[in-house]
């Protein structure tokens, strides 16, 4: 019902308001941090713009509003809408990074190279630390090298050694073993055990010739056990994995910050 009403209101407006007043009303909420209704009054210069230069500044500022609003994945998609030059494609991708869109951060970098003429090195470590969250650290490493050189060169050979997950799967057959392989041999334990009993109390009702408790009692709850566990290896195999290449992660991108403003203060002024 507010959706509605804010575009009833939105409309209303609209027949009576000129594009300096949309600018300015935007400008004043913009300057007052609020910062929702500031971005609704610059799409609202969009529409009234009757020029593409109108159109990509209000559509720059909407951006800004919700970049100021921590909303990065929302800038981000009006950034899509009006990127042209080399600024408004590392603006792109420095909010896409900060949206944790780490792919479209790296193909928005690929745009800002096709156009530019010589290469922010501030933009290129967008690229290298997105290229890092995808574990593409082979090709991040190449980028690093081309502007700092080997300084970084160790910090990429201790790479976190992941769980494959096709070995946590087809280990999983056999429950425990895949939480085991997981980092999880608790687990593993209690998955194992309350399998057996499962599967033991299906047998031996089956050697009592009680054959519906022996298939509810035994194999439905193995159907349910089984899987479970499997699943359950794979989450743990996922986490395994997400913790420790956030953890390398966090580090390699506080060393490649680090060098890049070492190497800034030596450079001549």
């Amino acid at each position: 019902m507010c959706r509605y009403y804010t575009t009833f209101i939105f409309l209303c407006v609209l027949a009576t308001a000129t594009k300096a007043q949309s600018f300015a009303t935007a400008d004043s909420l913009f300057a007052a941090r609020d910062y929702e209704r500031a971005a609704m009054e610059y799409e609202r210069c969009v529409f009234l713009s009757e020029s593409r230069a109108t159109t990509h500044d209000a559509l720059l500022r909407k951006a800004q509003c919700y970049k100021q609003a921590g909303r990065y994945d929302r800038a981000a998609a009006t950034l899509e809408r009006c990127a042209r030059d080399c600024n408004d494609y590392a603006q792109l991708a420095l909010c896409h990074y900060l949206a944790a869109d780490f792919a479209h951060a790296v193909a928005a970098v690929e745009d800002y190279r096709m156009l530019a003429d010589s290469i922010d090195e501030n933009v290129l470590i967008i690229q290298v630390l997105a290229l890092n969250e995808l574990g593409r650290y082979d090709s991040a490493l190449a980028i690093v090298q081309s502007f700092m050189g080997h300084q970084l060169d160790s910090c990429y050979a201790m790479r976190p050694q992941l769980k494959n997950m096709k070995t946590t799967h087809y280990l999983s057959f056999v429950p425990g073993l895949g939480h085991v392989y997981a980092g999880q041999a608790g687990l593993g334990i209690a998955a194992f055990t309350l399998n057996a009993a499962v599967l033991g109390f299906a047998v031996w009702q089956a050697f009592e010739h009680c054959w519906i408790t022996a298939w509810l009692g035994g194999a439905g709850l193995l159907s349910a056990t089984w899987p479970g566990s499997m699943r359950s290896a794979e989450y743990y195999a996922r986490k395994y994995n997400y913790d420790l290449s956030s953890k390398y992660n966090a580090e390699l991108r506080s060393r490649i910050l680090q060098t890049q403003s070492s190497i800034s203060s030596r450079a001549p002024r």
